[in-house]
């Protein structure tokens, strides 16, 4: 675990290669159990926030929302899991935070399929966190990207992406040989390749009904008074 974190490290500090850190730590969750990882994680969360907090670029806010949404998936522990506690012991508030600045604003970006799937799923489960439910504005804005991403409204147009939409070069083209063999490698079909981030879950919308039942009256309640709300409440009745 030491030889990986190390390496993701001297990934993520290149700008040109920050976005197959994600690829390493993206696998990390996928395929290794929380117990082997479970005491650097901390470290890695903090190593991924401080790169956050120095970039300006959107594609890095969306491949960490991303990702973190994949942890969130992935965790076994019971919902919200362990990443809303790993925020707060960094810095109370922080999640809230990360979602009124960052979060809900990735939720409307263009998302491919399984991306959208693990950002919806990891967005059910933060609305489960006690600061979150306790915050009505926090919550509204979780219901409206839910609305969005889910296409729950009749005018609601998913935000989706190709694949090659990650391919775009970087500072200008430098290395854009490189940045292209390496695209072609990576999107090669591997066996599973295909399965997406959450294979487990063949229906989303069945998946995050289930999820919001809990927090279903609040929802409803807050739908009375926000129009974009709506469409949200319905789908929970």
């Amino acid at each position: 675990m030491q030889a990986i974190l190390e390496r993701f490290q001297f990934v993520l500090q290149n700008r040109k290669t920050e976005s197959h850190a994600f690829d390493l730590v993206n696998a990390m969750y996928t395929c290794l159990p929380l117990t082997l990882y479970q005491k650097y994680f901390q470290t890695l969360v903090t190593l991924l926030l401080t790169r956050l907090q120095s970039s300006k670029s959107p594609k890095y806010q969306k491949d960490f929302v991303v990702s973190m949404s994949l942890f969130m998936h992935r965790d076994g522990n019971p919902a919200p899991g362990i990443l809303p506690g790993v925020f707060n012991t960094m810095q109370p508030g922080l999640l809230l935070n990360l979602l009124s600045n960052i979060w809900l604003m990735v939720m409307k970006m263009s998302l491919r399929l399984d991306e959208r799937k693990v950002c919806c799923l990891g967005l059910a489960k933060i609305m489960m966190v006690d600061e979150v439910k306790q915050n009505a504005q926090a919550m509204a804005g979780c219901g409206v990207a839910l609305v969005t991403s889910l296409g729950l409204s009749p005018n609601s147009k998913l935000p989706t992406a190709d694949e090659s939409d990650d391919d775009l070069p970087v500072d200008g083209g430098a290395g854009l040989e490189y940045e292209v063999s390496f695209s072609k490698l990576r999107n090669t079909d591997l066996p599973g390749a295909a399965a997406g981030l959450a294979p487990d879950v063949p229906d989303l919308h069945s998946a995050v009904k289930m999820m919001l039942q809990p927090s279903a009256a609040s929802l409803l309640q807050l739908a009375h008074a926000q129009q974009e709300l709506q469409p949200l409440a319905q789908f929970l009745q």
